[in-house]
């Protein structure tokens, strides 16, 4: 059989502009049902003449039959070669189909034929071609730049669109609010006309699943594929059009998501998937200062249709969808929505003293927060500033070291406030090493670094001892160790007996 690859099947809309015949001659054609070359041709081999047309006279016949031959001598091509076999009659249909409908001239979809007829057609690039004769320029620049359906556009506000054609950004709405129909149209019409479409392209997809996901991987295959950059959005778009007859699709296509699905047209009657979305679409728009579950079963019975019941396959389904697309914990009983504010400096303070478990100085908070956010004072006194405005947190002392005031462990005073403490609690002076052990309770210190601290005491509090001991000025002491410091340090209270 002689190939027609060298031949393209024009409709004869556009013979009658290639050939300029006559407006007769292209009715007679499109009342005997020869609207393209290929039946033409195959009439006139078989019959050798259009007399037997309806309203087909002389010169009709003679217009029709130089017609013929002018591409019969083109082609070389004999009656058994017109006799097409079925891949090719498909492909002639779909090219058919297009220029009726959309107006995409046969020469364009004609490059297509080889990939169309070995299961390899680039279906979401001849789409791109195929919206370009369909929409006009300025509906195509909104397509392009308002919807979110290119990886390589950026947003266009309706202001800068209509500035742009110097139109009002009300018309512009209007205009957007169309064009969203119009591709859907387009991939309706294509669907239902052929319903078996994607035998035509391969892009692995497993129509028989209950879930058809659109994700990033299957995004980048394509356009990598096919030399195209559309997004997830406009895929789903696509697909739940071009698979209606399996799928349903419930995402409002106004919003952009992270992945888009497609769900068995089974579960139609059994659970509203766009409720279910919607639902938890609003508790995650609301502020949620604490994670918090809930029961998940009780859920998802909100979404079921009145007298059907969620098996596991369809819980499963819910699961995916509530933790890919928006980060939920689900596992067998519970669901979990995360926090969704930011973590305040005051709540990473108080979680790295509740991990730590013990005071801290304010160097070693600060080198913490370093680790956990970026969003810390600019400097260290900013920082004593935010840590001092914690309402359960406390400094301790002069020594820029804080705790968390429900530590029942954690002394606030300075060391000299606590050795006064534990002097006031006694009747007689104490040894440096028992005022060291209380005082170690509260703080790291040692004896010597606690005599330093008394010794340069300005109130005149403390007396010191022989043997090192210290009491309090004011104090009375019956019992007192024999003998005094030397330096006359150990001079007795006054008063003292």
């Amino acid at each position: 059989m002689a190939p027609l690859s060298n031949l393209i099947n024009y409709h004869i809309e556009e013979l009658k502009k290639i050939n300029n015949l006559s407006e007769r001659t292209k009715n007679v054609c499109l009342e005997g049902s020869l609207d393209t070359l290929y039946k033409i041709l195959y009439y006139y081999l078989e019959r050798g003449t259009f007399r037997d047309i309806r309203n087909c006279g002389l010169k009709t016949d003679l217009e029709l039959i130089g017609l013929s031959q002018k591409y019969l001598d083109i082609s070389g091509l004999t009656l058994d070669s017109l006799r097409m076999n079925e891949p090719l009659l498909g492909f002639e249909d779909f090219k058919l189909f297009c220029y009726v409908n959309f107006k995409v001239p046969s020469e364009v979809t004609e490059n297509y034929k080889e990939l169309f007829i070995n299961k390899h057609f680039p279906f979401f690039k001849y789409l791109k071609t195929l919206i370009g004769y369909v929409l006009n320029e300025r509906e195509q620049y909104i397509f392009m730049n308002n919807f979110g359906f290119f990886n390589d556009s950026q947003k266009r506000t309706l202001q800068s669109i209509g500035d742009q054609y110097g139109i009002t950004r009300e018309r512009v709405r209007q205009i957007a609010q169309k064009i969203p129909e119009k591709l859907e149209s387009i991939v309706n019409k294509i669907a239902q006309r052929f319903i078996t479409i994607e035998k035509h392209f391969d892009y692995n997809l497993d129509l028989k699943k209950e879930l058809l996901v659109i994700d990033d991987d299957l995004v980048s295959k394509i356009n990598k594929l096919e030399g195209v950059s559309f997004t997830g959005k406009f895929y789903g778009l696509v697909f739940a059009g071009t698979f209606q007859r399996y799928y349903m699709a419930f995402q409002d296509m106004e919003n952009n998501y992270n992945y888009y699905y497609l769900v068995s047209r089974k579960y139609k009657e059994i659970f509203d998937f766009r409720k279910y979305f919607t639902a938890i679409e609003t508790i995650k728009e609301k502020r949620i200062e604490k994670s918090y579950q809930i029961d998940a079963q009780d859920f998802l019975n909100k979404f079921v249709s009145p007298h059907q019941t969620t098996n596991d396959r369809l819980k499963q389904i819910c699961r995916r969808m509530a933790m890919e697309e928006f980060g939920l914990g689900f596992d067998k009983t519970t669901i979990t929505f995360n926090r969704n504010t930011l973590i305040k400096l005051s709540e990473h303070i108080l979680k790295i003293l509740e991990d730590v478990g013990h005071p801290m100085k304010l160097t070693e908070i600060c080198k913490e927060l370093k680790m956990r956010t970026t969003r810390i004072p600019p400097n260290i006194e900013s920082l004593r500033s935010s840590i001092l405005s914690i309402e359960e947190v406390v400094a301790i002392g002069k020594t820029s070291t804080y705790a968390l005031k429900k530590w029942q462990t954690v002394k606030t005073g300075t060391i000299k406030e606590l050795v006064k403490e534990f002097l006031e609690a006694s009747e007689e002076p104490k040894h440096i090493s028992d005022i060291t052990v209380y005082v170690c309770k509260f703080r790291n210190t040692s004896d010597k670094n606690i005599l330093s601290n008394l010794k340069l005491d300005k109130t005149n509090t403390f007396i010191f001892f022989r043997k090192s001991y210290i009491g309090l000025k004011y104090k009375q002491y019956n019992n007192l160790p024999a003998g005094n410091d030397k330096g006359g340090r150990g001079r007795k209270p006054k008063g003292s007996q």
